[in-house]
């Protein structure tokens, strides 16, 4: 599981994180959303045991990030909001040093990226350099390298960057199941349908403090709401991000 308390996090005069708390419990998909810049990427950079932070204790499977960060980094799975590869590499080299790096066994290592290049469909690119790979199929490579140890805490952090319908179907359909097995996944996106369908639970994160903190199965129970997106746009009073007050005919005159 997760445990976040009492999290802040500043940049010189900037408070990107103000004292935030949240738990996602194991088995649980949490769709952590809000605006640019609102502290997601952050937050997700901090759990991670990549960045350092002010106050507050962060719990992964009861291992504390800021004790053990070599640790957090063995029990977990970061795919970021970029693909920073070894553009030199090919993915199976990739992913052999992936695998030593874990203490993976050369057999596992293969097994797994075998079955992964089969369920995204790039087995035909797998000695390929990675740097001429379009963007999706590294996005496919840095989610491989991501779970090919199988992590029991997830971190997405717009994990969907450059895939096309079908591999974002066959991702979401490894999340869930992952979950279902009782894998611990916080998943950040700007994408708010598919985290109201694909999440367990919802923590909206704005200009670093969280505002909502509730199971999706019970966001019908608010006054009023329809869908994630519209209680998104209620929610949000930061009027210049509000497309409704935008007079778009002065666009075209």
């Amino acid at each position: 599981m997760i445990s976040v308390k009492d999290l802040t996090k500043n940049y010189d005069d900037f408070t990107a994180l103000d004292n935030i708390s949240f738990e996602i419990s194991r088995g649980e998909i949490c769709g952590y959303i809000g605006t640019n810049g609102a502290g997601k990427s952050t937050t997700v950079k901090i759990l991670s045991g990549i960045l350092g932070f002010d106050k507050g204790t962060v719990l992964i499977n009861d291992t504390d990030v800021s004790m053990d960060p070599v640790q957090i980094k063995r029990i977990t799975g970061y795919v970021p909001e970029s693909a920073d590869l070894f553009n030199s590499l090919s993915p199976e080299e990739f992913f052999n040093f992936a695998g030593r790096v874990r203490n993976m066994s050369g057999e596992l290592v293969s097994r797994r990226i075998n079955l992964y290049a089969e369920l995204f469909g790039y087995s035909d690119l797998i000695n390929d350099s990675i740097g001429n790979l379009s963007k999706g199929n590294r996005q496919k490579v840095m989610i491989t390298s991501a779970l090919m140890h199988d992590p029991p805490v997830i971190f997405l952090d717009e994990p969907l960057n450059g895939l096309d319908t079908n591999s974002i179907f066959v991702f979401h359909d490894l999340i869930k199941f992952l979950a279902s097995k009782g894998r611990t996944i916080l998943y950040c996106s700007h994408h708010l349908n598919i985290i109201e369908k694909i999440s367990t639970k919802i923590v909206w994160i704005n200009k670093g403090k969280i505002e909502l903190d509730i199971k999706t199965s019970e966001l019908k129970s608010l006054d009023n709401f329809s869908d994630l997106e519209k209680l998104f746009r209620d929610l949000n009073t930061d009027e210049s991000i509000e497309s409704k007050k935008f007079n778009f005919e002065d666009l075209i005159d």
